[in-house]
């Protein structure tokens, strides 16, 4: 009997399965005297845990592995073995991870063999990364892979069996290839990654087609194939919520700009279909290439066509540069209404652009209105206590997510590659550290808030033009012109 079908037969035999909900694996819930839900744990004295971590298929660290083979990285195999309280996420809190408290002995021990290697594990999740891809890539993985590692450890303190292979596709897709082939064979649940559309495509026909994957970064998903999600990827939903806004707020006549990329031909495909059924009108729609810096030719074009809304889905990148060129082609001297998808309420737009581009755009966030758009401060905490640095960037709260859907769907009674699509698309909203997620048709989907912006903060749609606007700029009005 292979290992799969020992687990399969061990889990399904007397496995409590719970209601949907992405607690961590073996968490239970408890209610307080205040009423307010929390995960506890499993009793510390259970069954010892076992972790494994692998790197193309070599085990590095039994017990709990940081390094990766990556140099310059902490070592946090003492938190690891230090931790004996409380940790999950649920009903909106993360119990922070136990302050490091190991002794000397333990801090200098590094990579061992754990002494519960022999008990089999309850599942195995692979990653598909470039470990030792170009240095850009090979950044990315190693932030990611932090993700991982704390979530790995949440399954460990919550009593969870897990092996994590993570395979070095080199940034290829030679590489992912084998990758892929190995983890497959490994008996792997899920597989974490790629992260470029050609390496996610070689990595999909490798494996059979019921194998799930989760990427953060690719930005196409390989035609007909199902199971395969990438927050990087159009999202549908968001142009069908921007098209009910601006509906909503009176707006009919609309031209719409986004590049000609995979992303936004998705959302404003969404957004050109929702917004016609509603009765508007979309006057033209102005593509320009990715990589453009001048946008002189599309909004003068726009500037041409008098439109009540510009609609303008783009990444960051794209609109700090787009967004001060609306106001000097002319643009903000007439009635035209700025909206835009979840590129407008990014960080660096918010911040980095001036307010006066940005005041009065109807956009939408992956937070509500006034909530904090980084990493929630406990995943922060978390963070800073395992690896003793601060956290200067939202992916390792990424790479934590996803590790968390694959560990969800286990959960929720998935034991085979070909479960896991079906069991994730049947549970409701998934709260992640990164924002909300549901899977629905195929694609991971994320919740969105409408909203202004107004002096470099996220409102209400519907807010009131603050008493101050931007010296030189024109806020619009929120009532636009009778249809």
């Amino acid at each position: 009997m292979s290992k799969r079908s020992e687990r399969k037969n061990r889990n399904r035999g007397g496995t409590d399965r719970r209601p949907p909900t992405f607690v961590t694996p073996g968490a239970t819930r408890d209610r307080s005297v205040d009423g307010r839900e929390r995960v506890v744990s499993p009793d510390a004295g259970s069954a010892a845990p076992v972790v494994r971590l692998f790197v193309a298929g070599l085990m590095i660290n039994s017990a709990f592995a940081c390094t990766i083979g990556i140099p310059g990285r902490p070592d946090p195999a003492g938190a690891a073995a230090a931790g004996t309280g409380s940790a999950g996420w649920g009903g909106g809190e993360f119990d922070r991870l136990p302050a490091d408290t190991a002794g000397p002995e333990q801090a200098e021990a590094g990579p061992q063999r754990d002494s519960a290697e022999e008990e089999p594990a309850d599942l195995v999740i692979g990653a598909v990364l470039p470990v030792s891809g170009p240095p850009s890539l090979r950044e990315y993985a190693r932030l990611f892979i932090e993700g991982l590692e704390i979530g790995v450890l949440l399954a460990r303190e919550a009593g969870l069996r897990v092996e994590l292979v993570v395979e070095d596709n080199q940034g290829t897709a030679s590489g992912s290839v084998r990758g892929t082939a190995a983890l497959v064979t490994r008996g792997a649940l899920a597989i974490l990654g790629p992260l470029d559309a050609d390496n996610m495509g070689a990595a999909a026909r490798a494996a059979p087609r019921d194998m799930a994957f989760f990427s953060p970064t690719v930005r196409q998903i390989p035609y007909g194939r199902s199971g395969v999600y990438s927050i990087g990827a159009g999202d549908p939903q968001a142009g069908r919520i921007l098209s009910r806004t601006v509906w909503e707020l009176g707006f009919a006549n609309a031209v719409i700009v986004h590049p000609r990329s995979p992303r936004e031909g998705v959302e404003m495909d969404a957004f050109q279909r929702s917004f016609v059924s509603l009765g508007g009108v979309v006057r033209r729609r102005i593509r320009y290439a990715p990589g453009t810096t001048t946008f002189e030719k599309p909004l003068l074009e726009v500037k041409s066509l008098e439109p009540s809304l510009l609609v303008v889905a783009a990444p960051p990148s794209d609109l700090e540069l787009l967004a001060p060129q609306i106001a000097f082609f002319g643009l903000d001297e007439t009635d035209v209404q700025v909206a835009g998808t979840a590129g407008w309420t990014a960080p660096s737009v918010v911040d980095g652009v001036a307010r006066r581009h940005t005041d009065g755009v109807v956009a939408l966030s992956t937070a509500p209105p006034g909530e904090p758009r980084e990493p929630p401060t406990e995943f922060v905490a978390a963070y800073e206590t395992l690896f003793r640095r601060s956290l200067n960037s939202s992916v390792p709260a990424t790479g934590f997510d996803l590790l968390r859907m694959a560990l969800g769907a286990y959960n929720e009674g998935a034991l085979e590659p070909a479960e896991v699509a079906a069991t994730l698309e049947r549970i409701g909203l998934f709260e992640g550290a990164t924002g909300t997620y549901a899977f629905a048709d195929g694609r991971l989907t994320r919740r969105y808030f409408p909203v202004r912006i107004f002096q470099g903060a996220l409102h209400a749609v519907d807010a009131a033009v603050p008493p101050n606007p931007s010296p030189g700029r024109s806020v619009p009005s929120i009532h636009p012109p009778t249809r």
